[in-house]
């Protein structure tokens, strides 16, 4: 290459984002250890959230920090300037196995839970009289690729009633333990239910259904990034997930993960170049034609910036919040917390039963102080739901207990 023509491609070739997340890392680095609220402060600073915004919802969509946004652009400008996106598939599927402790050859890349979950049913052979188990818990995106194999081919669907403030988790197990039969094929399960926040036992699912040839697909719209994942560990047959939540990655970025056995088994729903090539593995379902390939580079940016906070103290700190939000709103007279106590059960999501209509409560808040929270009308629970994530501050959980008070007191 003539020295001209490098110094003309050197701009598009160079990313800024890398640089951007290494100057954050060396902020933390500054920081207090272990950290305390200045710490979080610095954290905050990373993203683009209004001072006057309290933003619960991250269940439903998180917020990208400065990084993600910053790889996302970076990317589709050297598509426009005619440069290839310069995403390493490679190195994605490493990042995000270190993160969830799974094989990198297993992951697909799809674009949101919704999308993953229906590779998965629409590339199994289920005939007609064949038993989907799943729950009264589900979210649309994990409940309708059944339905529709149930309204096109004649499979049995049968959502199972789980308490929504279970015992234990044993109680669900027994659930499925009961319900299952000779003409069971799939347990279909949320391994968080995004209604009520409970952590489902997908492992003991697991060991309750494959000494009988029975699959577990799970619906993982919300642990990565929210709570420690061991794909390994779990098991499952399939895991789809949505990292444009707690993760903070860009909308349009999924994971399916898939087991071993699964890789060359599973129909492709999408057929492109080498969908029928089982040397190619999980690969197959990566083959969509041209994608936005700047979402995976926002994805990238996403896993890399979570690391570089570090998975336990992300954690630890959405567990610190969830407690917060939920000794914050307790003590509210119209008030019911659906969402258990503890660790085992539950996670980052807390849901709320109200004395006015949840909708209501939700309408006031957002009027009154700019307070975005999600509400559970599916199933005809009609709760009020909030998740917080490492950019909320405390005094923002406390501004909300204050004004969900007033609400329902009338006083707003």
């Amino acid at each position: 290459m003539q020295r001209r023509d490098f110094l003309r491609a050197a701009p598009a070739a160079a990313l800024a984002w890398p640089a951007q997340l290494s100057a954050f890392r060396t902020q933390l680095r500054r920081s207090t250890t272990p950290p305390t609220e200045d710490y979080w402060e610095v954290v905050r600073s990373a993203f683009l959230v209004p001072d006057d915004r309290i933003y619960l919802n991250v269940g439903t969509l998180g917020v990208q920090p400065r990084v993600v946004v910053d790889a996302v652009v970076e990317h589709t400008r050297r598509v426009a300037m005619s440069y290839p996106p310069g995403v390493e598939w490679d190195t994605l599927k490493q990042e995000a196995g270190t993160l969830l402790n799974g094989d990198p050859a297993g992951f697909v890349f799809p674009r949101n839970t919704t999308e993953g979950m229906n590779f998965v049913a629409q590339g199994l052979e289920l005939d007609a009289g064949d038993e989907v188990l799943t729950t009264d818990h589900e979210h649309i995106g994990g409940l309708c690729c059944w339905q529709l194999l149930a309204a096109r081919r004649g499979v049995v669907l049968r959502p199972l009633p789980i308490p929504p403030t279970p015992r234990d988790a044993g109680e669900s197990v027994d659930r499925f333990r009961r319900a299952r039969s000779a003409r069971t094929r799939v347990l279909s399960v949320s391994h968080v239910n995004f209604t009520n926040g409970v952590v489902m036992p997908v492992r003991a699912l697991v060991e309750l259904a494959r000494p009988r040839g029975v699959l577990v697909v799970v619906d993982g719209a919300h642990p990565p990034g929210m709570m420690p994942v061991d794909l390994r560990a779990l098991d499952a047959d399939c895991y789809a997930s949505s990292p444009h939540k707690w993760l903070l990655a860009p909308q349009g970025s999924g994971l399916l993960y898939l087991r071993e056995e699964w890789r060359a088994r599973l129909w492709p729903t999408l057929a492109s170049g080498g969908w029928d090539d089982p040397k190619l593995g999980a690969d197959r379902l990566n083959h969509l034609g041209t994608a936005d390939e700047s979402r995976l580079a926002g994805l990238l940016a996403a896993l890399r910036f979570h690391q570089a906070i570090g998975s336990e103290r992300v954690h630890a700190r959405i567990r610190e919040l969830r407690g917060m939000l939920r000794e914050a709103v307790a003590g509210i007279p119209g008030v019911a917390v659906i969402t258990p106590p503890g660790d085992e059960l539950s996670a980052g999501l807390l849901s709320l039963r109200t004395s006015r209509p949840a909708l209501d409560v939700q309408a006031q808040l957002a009027r009154a102080a700019n307070i975005r929270t999600r509400v559970i009308g599916e199933y005809g629970y009609g709760w009020l739901r909030l998740s917080a994530h490492v950019y909320n501050r405390p005094a923002e959980i406390t501004r909300m207990a204050d004004v969900l008070r007033a609400v329902l007191q009338g006083r707003v």
